[in-house]
């Protein structure tokens, strides 16, 4: 069952990226869709249609020639052959079919999963949040693909199957050491500490081995530069980016560097994102104690890695971000938003109902809240500081206090931009964007795919609906949001979102196309 169920997941992220990003409006549950790789009609049947694009396909796509419906493969040959003529490029498709495959693999190899036991404390919420990503994200072709990791290193280290180790150490040559600290926090677990005369360098044990098997490193281990110390400390799980770690009880994560292919890119730490970040965490430092208490900030407090000088390209497998974990000894115990929007395996509800239910609110009331807490204060925190964070789901957490949330925060300061017109930020800081620029991305990331996602699930799992939950989002900006900013998302038409689809197929990098969408929180004030 977890296959058919993977290729449906699959389906439906396929479907709706490609309906998105051709543009294709959706007015009820018969879709029709002209072809031009060849003389014929798409009709995609729909269970569920989302004033915002989160629509549901039956299994019956078909074309309109055949009244045969369309068995799984023969749908995702289908919608590459359209990219190929609509957009060129054929040598794409291979590769985007290849990564669509071991993406859906992957989603029923977690699907499959044993169901974990419950937390123990509310802590264990945290850990379950993050590793309970089974399916990805609801617009984007390859949400679970990795390519580098066999079914051993699943096992060993995908979240999604509960994974957790040791992180290894390197002793590194402090010439050969290049770091920058931008704010006060511990970079090391309690208890590990470097030999005389060398300095620490955590390494993902999947990169452990890659590394020493680098010809790039193999000089530098043979003459005792670096030296392979093995695993040390407590154990750390992988959040649901898979290579950042965390430790429960340590008040820093993690951000490594892991040469595998997971969604769109390689995710080692190339210098320009490493600087990115360090100058979001300087920036953010000495700007967040006046940004609305509800807030918080999961700064990168500074990065270390082998020199580029020294390792050259290399360098972007050894660079590691050491980002601000403060719930150890606190009373908060957030959870990754994104990880309260899936359902659960066997059809179990998303974690987001039982948090309403358990709050007692209305779901209108819920979200008003939930947007006093996130929307307002990131929208603030851009409006007199131009600072735009990248606060998709899975970079913002939550903390509920019997169901209602009350204590926000954004992490992954790789994904920030600073508006030139209003930060201070060096000229050749590649935290640096025009205003436009930063603005798009913050429209994208908070409203398109953090509130798109939410309401959605909002009101499918609570029975309210999409369109009356907009409704009660627009009154609140309305009402508990001054600024340009706020009233630009209410006049405007349309929001931008990221074509993941294309951008996959075409492989573009972090230039990303982005497509206009109709607006909601527009449409349901005119």
């Amino acid at each position: 069952m977890s296959d058919t169920d993977a290729q449906a997941a699959t389906r439906q992220r396929l479907v709706n990226a490609f309906l998105r990003e051709i543009g294709h409006e959706v007015h009820g549950p018969t879709v029709r869709v002209p072809l031009q790789a060849i003389d014929d009609t798409l009709v995609i049947e729909l269970a569920h249609v989302s004033p915002f694009g989160h629509h549901t396909p039956t299994a019956a796509i078909r074309l309109d020639s055949d009244s045969e419906v369309l068995a799984h493969d023969r749908v995702v040959d289908v919608l590459l052959d359209e990219l190929v003529a609509r957009h060129g490029r054929a040598e794409g498709r291979d590769a985007l079919a290849r990564q669509i495959a071991n993406s859906t693999q992957h989603i029923a190899r977690f699907l499959a999963r044993d169901e974990p036991a419950g937390p123990r404390d509310a802590r264990g919420f945290t850990r379950q949040a993050e590793q309970s990503l089974l399916r990805g994200h609801p617009f984007h072709p390859t949400p679970k693909s990795t390519e580098g990791f066999d079914e051993q290193d699943l096992r060993r280290y995908a979240p999604e199957l509960g994974a957790e180790f040791r992180l290894h150490f390197f002793a590194v040559d402090p010439e050969l050491v290049h770091a920058e600290r931008v704010a006060r926090g511990p970079w090391l677990p309690s208890g590990v500490e470097a030999p005389p005369g060398r300095v620490l360098l955590p390494v993902h044990p999947w990169q452990a081995d890659f590394l020493v098997n680098q010809p790039g490193m193999q000089p530098l281990l043979d003459r005792g530069a670096i030296a392979a110390l093995g695993p040390a400390g407590s154990p750390v799980y992988p959040t649901s980016s898979v290579r950042t770690v965390c430790d429960p009880a340590s008040a820093v994560t993690w951000k490594l560097p892991l040469h595998v292919r997971i969604t769109n890119f390689i995710r080692n730490n190339p210098v320009e994102h490493v600087r990115r970040s360090a100058d979001a965490g300087r920036l953010i430092a000495g700007l967040r104690h006046r940004w609305p208490a509800e807030l918080g900030v999961l700064i990168e407090t500074g990065y270390r890695m082998v020199d580029p000088v020294v390792a050259g390209d290399l360098a972007a497998e050894t660079a590691v971000l050491f980002r601000e974990n403060p719930f150890p000894g606190s009373r908060w115990a957030p959870r990754v938003v994104a990880g309260l929007l899936e359902p659960g395996t066997g059809g179990k509800e998303p974690a987001l109902a039982a948090l309403v239910r358990e709050s007692g609110a209305d779901p209108a009331a819920w979200l008003r809240q939930y947007a006093s807490i996130s929307l307002r204060p990131l929208l603030y925190a851009f409006t007199r500081d131009g600072v735009s964070f990248e606060a998709h789901v899975q970079n913002s957490l939550v903390h509920t206090e019997h169901g209602w949330p009350t204590r926000f925060w954004v992490r992954d300061m790789e994904g920030t931009s600073a508006s030139a017109d209003r930060a201070d930020v060096p000229q050749d800081s590649p935290l640096r964007y025009s205003d436009d620029e930063a603005w798009l991305r913050l429209r994208y990331h908070l409203v398109t795919n953090h509130f798109g996602h939410l309401v959605h699930v909002l009101g499918t799992c609570t029975d309210v609906g999409e369109e009356a939950l907009w409704a009660q989002l627009a009154d609140f900006l309305r009402d508990h949001c001054p600024g340009r900013y706020a009233a630009d998302l209410l006049a405007s038409p349309t929001l931008p979102a990221k074509a993941n689809l294309v951008n996959r197929f075409l492989g573009l990098g972090e230039r990303a196309l982005y497509v206009e969408v109709g607006n909601p929180l527009h449409e349901v004030m005119t």
